[in-house]
Formats: structure tokens, C-alpha cells, sequence
């Protein structure tokens, strides 16, 4: 009998397998895609690398960031390269030397990154949930319907993999170490305001335990197992919150430098939601598009109680503190500041720790879940990606 290999190997295999498949799934719908802005018909597998935000990552290793903001006869900001953070096209950058072009080494970054969150995701989350539902919601993140996006040049498997590996250091109470994970994942993903809101929550919560306004048995029943911070760590926590603040603030403070406008960073974020700024009102306008006004707000509060109902369950708030408040923080992020559009889909993919909860259900859930997740891939790699419909779906 063979022994077992080792976890870390177990774990690429599987995201291996799950990546070639998605890869499989890409080139097979690349055969059938007609022209686009980006390739002519039946795109090569560099020209498919190209496609939608891929090129302004592409523009921004080439030309750097604008110092005058594009803007049309009436003032309004356009959109333009500030909207994207710098760390993919800084990292493909230093993988010039081996003179292949943006896209191809780009990719080369993401699949890299990709891998590492698996591993990271397992090393941290297998140990609340198991190895087996580890390995089981290794496969269902990628195999998810958006599992694609991991592996082309945009910003998701850093995001995914810095946000992990920040959060999984916090969670084992190496604050100091988690500093520049949290640091750098605000530079890959907009992902400093979530991040921050998480590791806040999670020093309240532990703060208001120690003080008394919280009975530390109400806290035990949130969730399940956790171990409260002494003081000494609840100061590092906090020094973790106002580092992770710091990284959010350090990119609408460069825009704002570089470009002599203070709102560079958010006038050029709402140029891709027609100047509107952000609230909770978005979802109720583009509820109204997709099913009436009249059912608008029920949508609204049916996805409101999904999201309740989720984060609320006994499986998630078992994962520990640290994934519960990261996944509560993003959700809300996503309510207050997301202009609902087809990219909610990939947005959800930080979310990507519920997944351990999932890992422990039923064998027939879990195949279940897996087999939707990659028929999912067809249609987003065929509808959203290559744009075979008529209507405009943003990946």
C-alpha cells in the first residue's frame, strides 16, 4: 500500500485538477467566441488572457498611472487606471527578465497565487473543520462558476491569497506577522475596507468580553470553541486594526498626491457607476431593472434574509472568529459600496471560507454542489467572459 502524500501535496493536486478543468472549460469556449474588442474569432489562449480589466492591468505595467485625470466636457472623471491596485502589474513586472509578454506572465502570477490560497485556506481552516471538508471545499471553491478568474490576469487570487494568509496569522495570534499580508492585500483588491471592518469587529467583540458588556457566555455561543484574547493580544489586534486602516487610506492618499485631487481614488471608482456615489440605494435601482420595481425591494430583502440566514448558520460561526467577522465585514462591504451588476458573482469569491462550512455536508451535497459549480463555469465562461449573448455581462 502507497503511503499517503503529504497535505500540502494533496491539496495542489486537487486545485490542479480543478484549475485544468476551468482551463479546459476556457479553451473549449474560446473555440466559439466570435470577435471581441479585445481578439478576433476563436482567441489563442494569450489573446483569451486579454479580455475585459485584464488590459487596464496590462496598461498600467506599460504607462504607469495618469497624473491628470481623464475627464469629459461637463468635469466628470472617466474611468481610468486608478481604479486598480498595483501589486499584479509591480509583480509581473519583476518577471520581465525572462522576456515574455505581460499577459502570459501575469497569468503565471495568479495561477501562482491561486495555488498558495489553496494551500493557505486549507492550512487554515482544516483544523476547525476537518481534513476531508477541507479537501472537499478546496473543490468547491475551484470549481466554482467564477473559478475561472483565478487563473487570467486580475487581482482575485492575490486578493484571495494575502487576504487568507493576513487573516489566518491574525487568527493564531501573530498580529506583527499579519502587518504587511493585510498591508499588501489592500494593494491587490479593494479589500482594506472589509479587512479592516473584520479585524475591528473581531476587537470589539473581544473588547466589550473583557469589559463585561458582553457576557463572555453569549460570546461562546456566537461561536462555538473560541478562545478569548488576553490583553496583551487584544493590543495587538489593535495595532492590526490601525495598520489594516492605514493600508486602506494609502491608495486614495497616493491618487490624491499624484493626481492634485483629493477625490482622484473615489471620483474614478463611481465613474464606472455613472458618478453616482456608493450606498445601499443601488440595490434597490438595479433590483427594479431585473424584476419591476414593485418586487425591487423583495428582492432586496430576500437576498438581505439569504445572507442572514448564512451567516447566521451553526457551520460558519463554528470556523472560528476570525473567518466569521471577515465574512459578516464583507458582506456588509458588498451592501454598502457594490452597484449590484453581474460582478457580484466574482465579488463573492472572498467569501470563498464559507466554503469550509459547506465541506461538511452530506457526500450527495457536496457532489451535488460540485457538479452546479462547474456546469456554473460553462455559462460564465460562454455568457460573461467570452460574451456569446447578446446581453452585456460583466465578468
Amino acid at each position: 500500500m502507497l503511503p499517503r502524500p503529504p497535505r500540502t501535496v494533496q491539496v495542489l493536486a486537487l486545485w490542479a485538477a480543478c484549475t485544468a478543468t476551468s482551463l479546459l472549460i476556457l479553451r473549449l469556449g474560446a473555440a466559439d467566441t466570435g470577435a471581441t474588442p479585445w481578439a478576433g474569432p476563436a482567441p489563442s489562449w494569450g489573446e483569451h488572457l486579454r479580455f475585459w480589466d485584464a488590459g487596464w492591468y496590462e496598461r498600467i505595467a506599460r504607462q504607469g498611472y495618469p497624473a491628470v485625470l481623464p475627464v469629459d466636457g461637463a468635469g466628470v472623471v472617466q474611468q481610468n487606471a486608478w481604479a486598480f491596485m498595483p501589486l499584479l502589474p509591480l509583480l509581473t513586472g519583476l518577471l520581465t527578465w525572462s522576456g515574455a509578454g505581460f499577459y502570459p506572465l501575469a497569468a503565471v502570477v495568479c495561477l501562482a497565487a491561486s495555488a498558495g490560497a489553496a494551500v493557505v485556506l486549507d492550512r487554515w481552516l482544516a483544523p476547525r473543520a476537518g481534513g476531508a471538508a477541507s479537501l472537499w471545499a478546496v473543490a468547491l471553491v475551484w470549481s466554482s462558476p467564477c473559478a475561472a478568474v483565478l487563473q487570467v490576469p486580475y487581482g482575485e487570487s492575490l486578493g484571495l491569497l494575502l487576504v487568507c494568509a493576513g487573516l489566518w496569522l491574525a487568527g493564531r495570534r501573530r498580529f506583527l506577522a499579519a502587518l504587511p499580508l493585510v498591508a499588501l492585500a489592500a494593494l491587490a483588491r479593494p479589500v482594506g475596507v472589509p479587512l479592516t471592518g473584520a479585524l475591528g469587529l473581531w476587537w470589539l467583540m473581544e473588547e466589550a468580553q473583557a469589559r463585561g458588556t458582553v457576557p463572555r457566555a453569549a460570546l461562546a455561543r456566537l461561536l462555538p470553541g473560541h478562545e478569548v484574547l488576553e490583553a496583551r493580544q487584544r493590543r495587538g489586534l489593535l495595532v492590526l486594526v490601525l495598520g489594516a486602516a492605514t493600508a486602506t487610506a494609502a491608495w486614495p492618499v497616493a491618487a490624491w498626491l499624484v493626481t492634485g485631487r483629493v477625490d482622484a481614488y473615489t471620483a474614478t471608482e463611481t465613474a464606472w457607476r455613472q458618478g453616482a456615489a456608493p450606498d445601499v440605494l443601488p440595490w434597490l435601482a438595479r433590483s427594479a431593472t431585473w424584476v419591476g420595481p414593485h418586487l425591487g425591494w423583495l428582492l432586496v430583502l430576500g437576498v438581505l434574509a439569504a445572507g442572514a440566514l448564512v451567516l447566521s448558520a451553526p457551520g460558519v460561526r463554528s470556523l472560528g472568529a476570525v473567518p466569521w467577522c471577515w465574512c459578516v465585514s464583507y458582506c456588509l462591504y458588498l451592501l454598502v459600496f457594490f452597484d449590484p451588476t453581474s460582478s457580484v458573482f466574482r465579488l463573492l469569491l472572498p467569501l470563498a471560507p464559507a466554503a469550509w462550512a459547506v465541506g461538511r455536508a452530506g457526500t450527495r451535497v457536496r457532489a451535488l454542489l460540485l457538479v452546479a459549480g462547474v456546469v456554473g463555469q460553462l455559462f460564465w465562461v460562454s455568457w460573461v467572459w467570452d460574451r456569446t449573448v447578446q446581453m452585456t455581462w460583466i465578468p
